[in-house]
């Protein structure tokens, strides 16, 4: 960045006398000069150095010192003023009026050429924009080196902090470290602390700092136990893929973020690191497909041998012989919960698939905290989940697995309802027939008991019994001939003989409970029912006609779900 003070060092202002002290002012960056008279107007730009001879002001002060505002307030870098010819001197209340305004007022000798001053401040700023494009060019290509060699984000922090001497930390979108530099640790320790009291740094607040300058849009100070962290965000596209964290000595002004070759290096450090995160994101994203396919095949047994599966397993980092029990968990509201997601702005295939995603993070993280290995994977709307038994009681283990599980992902998913069903089955063989039972468990649980419950496949014995008995053709027959007829009539008359009858039923024939029940007047209960009999052919006050229609209630609705299922399955299976 060449500035006035760099200005001063040229050989053309040897005689050049500052004649105002601006501290600040001197390391005001120049980007052009030019040579003007009065009126000032709009003819000077910011950061420009003005040459002038006070033409129009010789015998009036008033009038170079209005001249003089009118240049510092253009955002000018510097007023050079040549004496000797239509000014001897300058006022001493322009030199105070530039003290003032911590503005560089500099006199030179009428002798020395207008020409010859812009000439060399004008090779100064081309000779300082090549080094500024050989710079660039030569941290692109040692940044692109350690792409091309594979070196990773791990590098470009030692890198960075060779090249600036500050201690670096690059952390992943979540603020979670990926990597530091050498002399970083102490600046990673701060940052978790500051992390777990802040929270997410996507919303860290600029406030915070001291800094009042415009920084570029991907960079912040943040400060951390009352030091200046400069965090830069990393991004592809437009999203946010992580940060780097510079802690920035106490000796350099924050201002020295804006030297150019600063800023060409963080720039070039962002957009490498972007691409390493893409790379890692990359691999992962194949490593998850990988991983879920596998655990796919497992659950659906598509394994041709033992040895097949552990050479998968294995090469994935699984270890199949330890004893597994099967969870299957089933996300109930995810359309709800999307519609109020203002802040996404994806397609719902999109949010769904990463709910899953994040569902099975939180499997793994919690596998970890209660020391159990896990395998998961997310097909359509169901989460798969393979869990390490270190005893005989698998149900003992599932339930507090469960119930942290589903701590971690409300965290994640305020509102997100979760149905759960819980294998019988467990050991080191039995992946496809856990599935099986429980996926049947979910099933029955959420007809049985509605959604958001859990249910193991041993306490499912009853529904079990009567899908058996549902594979019997007479009594199929015999359902349909009970069932048909109310249902027709439910259809047409909007009355639900079907339903009426299960709440009677639950009240052991009790007519005045199951009216208040059906929030019904008894005269109307005592119609319907009669109408139940009518239809079916049936007494109600036949205890084993009773019994009748209520197995073929059952067996109808429990029928009807089979089918309803299988054909999911088969969608699943696609």
């Amino acid at each position: 960045m060449f500035t006035v003070y760099d200005m001063l060092q040229l050989p053309v202002m040897k005689q050049a006398v500052s004649q105002s002290e601006a501290k600040y002012g001197m390391r005001t960056p120049i980007e052009w000069v030019s040579i003007i008279e009065m009126p000032v107007e709009n003819f000077v730009r910011k950061k420009e150095v003005v040459l002038t001879a006070g033409i129009g002001c010789e015998n009036d002060n008033d009038k170079l010192l209005s001249f003089t505002g009118e240049v510092i307030d253009a955002g000018a870098a510097a007023l050079i003023i040549a004496t000797g010819r239509y000014l001897n001197v300058i006022p001493d209340k322009v030199i105070q009026f530039c003290e003032s305004k911590d503005f560089p007022l500099i006199e030179i000798p009428w002798e020395i050429r207008f020409a010859d001053v812009s000439h060399a401040i004008s090779t100064a700023l081309h000779q300082q924009e090549r080094s500024f494009v050989e710079h660039s060019d030569k941290v692109r290509k040692e940044l692109l080196e350690i792409i091309l060699n594979g070196e990773g984000i791990a590098s470009i922090a030692s890198y960075l902090e060779k090249s600036l001497f500050m201690p670096i930390v690059i952390t992943d979108r979540q603020g979670n470290v990926k990597t530091k530099s050498k002399n970083a640790k102490s600046l990673e320790e701060r940052w978790n602390a500051h992390l777990l009291q802040r929270g997410d740094p996507l919303y860290f607040q600029l406030e915070d700092s001291n800094d009042t300058n415009s920084l570029p849009n991907n960079m912040h100070w943040i400060l951390i136990d009352n030091k200046e962290v400069l965090q830069l965000t990393v991004q592809s596209a437009r999203e946010i893929q992580g940060f780097i964290l510079l802690e920035w000595p106490d000796y350099l002004p924050e201002d020295d973020v804006f030297q150019e070759h600063t800023l060409i290096l963080l720039e070039h450090a962002v957009t490498t690191s972007a691409l390493c995160f893409l790379h890692d994101q990359a691999a992962l994203e194949t490593e998850m497909r990988l991983k879920d396919d596998f655990v796919w095949s497992l659950a659906k047994g598509k394994f041709e041998s033992k040895d097949n599966a552990l050479s998968r397993a294995k090469s994935l980092g699984y270890n199949l012989n330890i004893p597994y029990l099967c969870i299957v968990a089933k996300p109930e509201n995810l359309q709800s919960l999307y519609e109020k997601d203002l802040s996404q702005n994806i397609s719902f295939e999109n949010w769904r698939k990463h709910l899953g995603e994040t569902m099975e993070e939180e499997v793994t993280h919690t596998g970890r905290t209660m020391h159990l290995k896990t395998m998961s994977t997310f097909q359509k709307e169901e989460l798969i989940i393979f869990v390490e038994l270190q005893s005989e009681k698998s149900v003992e283990t599932a339930y507090p697995f469960i119930e942290l599980l589903q701590y971690k992902i409300e965290q994640k998913r305020p509102g997100l309802i979760v149905s759960w069903g819980i294998a019988k089955t467990f050991g080191e063989d039995f992946f496809d027939v856990g599935f099986e039972e429980a996926y049947s468990a979910l099933d029955i649980g959420r007809r049985q008991k509605g959604k958001g419950y859990i249910t193991t496949y041993a306490n499912t014995r009853f529904d079990r019994a009567l899908l058996a008995l549902a594979e019997n053709e007479e009594l199929r027959n015999i359902t349909e001939v009970i069932i048909e007829p109310l249902q027709r009539y439910s259809r047409e008359r909007k009355i639900d003989l079907v339903h009426t009858f299960i709440i009677y039923n639950q009240h052991k024939g009790n007519v005045s409970q199951t009216a208040r029940d059906l929030n019904l007047h008894r005269q109307s209960l005592l119609y319907r029912l009669r109408k139940v009999e009518t239809l079916t052919g049936c007494s109600l006050d036949d205890s084993d006609e009773m019994f009748l229609i209520d197995l073929s209630i059952r067996l109808h609705t429990i029928s009807a779900n089979k089918d309803k299922n299988s054909t999911k399955s088969n969608q699943l299976n696609k």
